[in-house]
């Protein structure tokens, strides 16, 4: 039972932390976005691409891309940079360029590559049926031994970003035990059994269950690291069986909430389910 109040207290702290200056950096730049103001989005995205981020590197790319704070040549440099480090939508519309040859050298074979990789890591819904559907197209155009080629420089590249580590919790310290320990059951217990949690994803097959909770993990951060997944299955009938990915539990729909905005800030979404 400590061992359960020490795990509620640490995801009910978490939810009273502001966000991380990652976090804050990507908010600000999705609000310049939104204001057309594609200078200061290139700014607030810059440190986080300097510093590795996939998915800042994406939106910088997308920015260039389409003719704004940077060049094309730049938008692709970058682009090639997030597709390298798993970002899905990149490695579609990456896929996509080597297919027509729009601003890199016209390539089947790394069209199948990047869009294979892309229709395995995007979420299920539009962004995967897309990346697959142009990867059969593109996949029509090439011999057997080319796809296996490109299958094989797919699964080598997806090894390379896949080994990072999935970011784990910080440990609670010393001082927070105690303050558990002193804290009356009747405190903790709801937050436990509230049943409350933040749906992330669904899956059509329970074996994909574990790589995309890591896929997840890895791309969102901070905001599920101390969450514990809980896998609901869900009878669709003609449409099949899915398996759905819940983070949680969370002590009410409040906190579930502020999460889920942490969540959407770090380019995922969610959706509160429970009582």
């Amino acid at each position: 039972m400590a061992a359960t109040i020490r795990t509620t207290l640490a995801v009910a702290m978490l939810m009273c932390l502001p966000l991380t200056s990652a976090h804050a950096d990507l908010a600000a730049a999705e609000a310049a976005i939104a204001a057309k103001d594609y200078g200061a989005a290139a700014s607030a995205l810059q440190p986080l691409v300097d510093a590795g981020d996939g998915y800042a590197t994406w939106k910088l790319a997308s920015l260039y891309l389409e003719g704004h704070a940077g060049t094309v040549t730049e938008g692709i440099e970058l682009l090639k940079k997030a597709a390298e480090a798993g970002e899905p939508d990149a490695q579609a519309r990456l896929g996509v360029m080597y297919a027509k040859g729009e601003g890199v050298s016209q390539s089947d074979t790394e069209a199948y590559k990047w869009l294979s990789l892309a229709a395995r890591g995007a979420s299920p819904g539009v962004s995967r049926v897309v990346a697959e559907t142009n990867q059969v197209v593109v996949g029509q155009r090439l011999s057997a031994e080319q796809r296996n080629e490109a299958k094989t420089e797919s699964e080598n590249v997806a090894t390379e970003y896949q080994a990072a580590p999935v970011v784990e919790a910080v440990p609670a310290p010393a001082p927070v035990e105690t303050e558990v320990a002193s804290l009356p059951e009747a405190t903790a217990e709801p937050v436990t059994e509230s049943g409350i949690r933040l749906q992330l994803a669904s899956v059509p097959n329970e074996a994909d269950v574990d790589s995309e909770w890591k896929r997840l993990r890895k791309r969102i951060g901070a905001p599920l690291a101390d969450l514990e997944l809980h896998v609901e299955r869900a009878d669709l009938g003609s449409k099949g069986i899915f398996y759905r990915l819940q983070a949680g539990p969370f002590a009410d729909r409040a906190a579930a909430a502020a999460t889920c905005q942490d969540i959407k800030a770090a380019g995922g979404d969610c959706l509160i389910v429970g009582p």
